[in-house]
């Protein structure tokens, strides 16, 4: 569908909220949306756009109720307020249009992983407790990585490239899935298909620009930038997360833990020579009490409860 028509459908669907939505016309509403991220993106700022000019007061009147269309289309009975949301819109918020900013945030909470669809049809899948910034429009394609992991599946478009901020870099798609990781000071960029290019941002002093393609893994730190290959099955492990596992190949015990504690609120603690445990399968990321009991009954650890610690110990 075309940006025109999204945008029409979502001024009339405003428009129709404002004379009060029934519950089956809300569910219509919350379909339209979740179809799309563009739908949900046009639709606030239609409605920012309404709040902004100050008018929306005054347009609240009861309007008399009417039934369910059967599609978004039938509601072009009240087109004298979707025409003037348009006109505020294209008048002065058209933002794909113009240089203004309209940054989307995109975020998960604790132990949540979530695909999402930039409006240009990047697919992009969060993992746990992370944050992007988005401003994707017809002319620019720039995210910020605020904090956490992000997965891109980028959509091609060689006159617009795709760019990532995170930390003191930046990452330039050259046709590619990959995956960046902002972990403190270090940034993590592993590299499904295709290439990136990963460089300090403008103006900041750092190493040389490096190119990686697919099955390397850039570790960007300070001032270097090191490249390492990495077999298809490492990757693979790497990126099991999108599917809600953690895959570990004979990890040492606190690395696991460390892994299992950015997916849960309770945290593992491990002490003593239970470091020295090593552990190989794949886990339910969100589901520490399954690994916990594993441990206990596979390594004969002893295993205590504290609040919101988990101390393993042997």
């Amino acid at each position: 569908m075309r940006a025109e028509e999204i945008d029409e459908l979502a001024s009339i669907w405003l428009a129709r909220e404002q004379g009060g939505l029934t519950s089956e016309e809300q569910c219509a509403l919350e379909d339209w949306l979740a179809e799309s991220s563009r739908n949900m993106v046009a639709y606030l700022r239609l409605r920012a756009a309404w709040e902004r000019a100050g008018r929306l007061a005054v347009l609240r009147a009861p309007m008399r109720p009417a039934p369910r269309p059967k599609s978004p289309w039938a509601i072009l009975r009240i087109p004298a307020f979707a025409a003037i949301v348009l006109a505020l819109f294209y008048g002065g918020n058209a933002y794909l249009e113009s240089g203004r900013r309209h940054d989307v945030i995109y975020s998960t909470q604790i132990g949540q992983t979530r695909a999402y669809q930039l409006p240009d049809g990047t697919r992009m899948d969060l993992n746990t407790n992370a944050r992007v910034r988005a401003d994707v429009t017809r002319t620019e394609r720039v995210v910020t990585l605020e904090s956490g992991e992000a997965f891109f599946d980028v959509t091609h478009d060689a006159r617009h490239p795709f760019i990532v901020h995170a930390g003191n870099r930046r990452i330039t798609d050259l046709g590619t899935k990959f995956s960046v990781f902002l972990d403190g000071d270090n940034v993590r960029v592993l590299v499904l298909e295709g290439l990136v290019r990963v460089e300090t941002q403008p103006g900041a002093v750092g190493p040389a620009p490096v190119t990686a393609e697919a099955g390397h893994l850039v570790i960007a730190q300070d001032s270097k930038s090191l490249v390492f290959t990495k077999p298809d099955s490492e990757v693979a492990r790497e990126l099991s997360w999108r599917n809600g596992m953690l895959t570990f190949d004979q990890s040492p015990l606190t690395e696991v833990a460390r892994e299992f504690n950015r997916y849960n609120a309770r945290h593992i603690v491990v002490e003593g020579n239970a470091r020295k445990i090593r552990i190989g399968g794949t886990f339910k990321a969100d589901n520490v009490d399954a690994f916990v009991l594993l441990l206990r009954q596979g390594f004969g650890v002893s295993v205590k409860n504290q609040g919101d610690k988990i101390v393993v110990s042997r």
